[in-house]
């Protein structure tokens, strides 16, 4: 197995599409956009040997595995439930799902593929782009643990650490528990932020003392410096935080989950910076 379908050109997609085509991949992707950002992607792409197809169907008609990685439930069942694209899925097909999005989604989709003797693989990502670049990611595996097991030199390209949880629907369930810490904990060090520019501290020592305590945390390490320095317009995007949040808030049912919706509720009251890095949610407290 040397060529894999890739949708997803993201800011997560591409740069682990780039690293399964420098591992020698073959890589079978469309895109659609006409921004300069996602002709240059492609371009880029091309150069290490990736083919451009027409559309997803395409893809399918081609290659027996396929790597999703996309925004929302909605673009992953438009993709993965188009009526052309399940034309060409079969007992050979493999669909590895590294979005984050709702659990049932992917069990849904995982029923209908299991009708046809195709296999589907539940896992999402954590360590963002730095992550996605570095091949340094976790990756949160789901489903039957022989198709786990035999995208494991794929996951080793892609990520640091894999671990498998279970039945198919686990992995987005254990991220969308991530993201709750993540939000929290980044709310919290933005309000820390804004309690030492009133006192005056030196923010270099502010970050050298918490590295060193309690309050210490991967998130926080990776943001301070972007908040201190307000380098907003590259990250996780406030629109896809509130998004995982979202499916946090919905899949906890009843179990009162207030520090999480209000946290939710702050990158709702944020929206018109949706592009931004989600941090940018300190806006609101300026």
């Amino acid at each position: 197995m040397d060529r894999i379908g890739f949708i997803g050109l993201g800011e997560m997609g591409f740069p682990m599409a780039n690293r399964l085509c420098d591992a020698g991949y073959v890589i079978h992707t469309t895109i659609h956009s006409k921004k300069q950002s996602s002709i240059d992607k492609i371009n880029s792409l091309k150069g290490k040997g990736a083919m451009i197809e027409h559309s997803p169907a395409d893809i399918m008609k081609i290659v027996d595995w396929v790597i999703t990685i996309l925004p929302t439930d909605k673009e992953v069942e438009e993709v993965l439930l188009n009526q052309e694209f399940l034309n060409h899925v079969n007992e050979d097909t493999l669909i590895l799902d590294m979005t984050s999005c709702k659990a049932e989604t992917i069990e849904k989709i995982g029923k209908i593929y299991m009708e046809k003797g195709a296999r589907v693989v539940d896992a999402p990502v954590s360590g963002g782009t730095t992550g996605a670049e570095q091949g340094t990611l976790s990756i949160f595996a789901s489903g039957n643990r022989s198709d786990v097991d035999e995208l494991e030199k794929v996951f080793s390209i892609l990520g640091g650490k894999t671990f498998y949880l279970g039945m198919l629907g686990k992995g987005k369930a254990i991220k969308s528990i991530n993201q709750m810490m993540v939000a929290v904990n980044s709310l919290a060090f933005i309000e820390a932020y804004r309690s030492a520019l009133k006192q005056d501290l030196d923010l270099d020592l502010v970050y050298d003392v918490i590295k060193q305590s309690s309050g210490y945390s991967n998130v926080f390490d990776r943001k301070f410096f972007k908040l201190v320095n307000r380098h907003f317009e590259n990250g996780f995007k406030l629109s896809l935080m509130r998004k995982d949040l979202k499916i946090a808030l919905d899949s906890a049912g009843d179990i009162p989950l207030p520090v999480t919706r209000l946290v939710y509720e702050l990158l709702l009251m944020a929206k018109e910076d949706d592009d931004l890095d989600y941090i940018a949610v300190t806006k609101l407290l300026e």
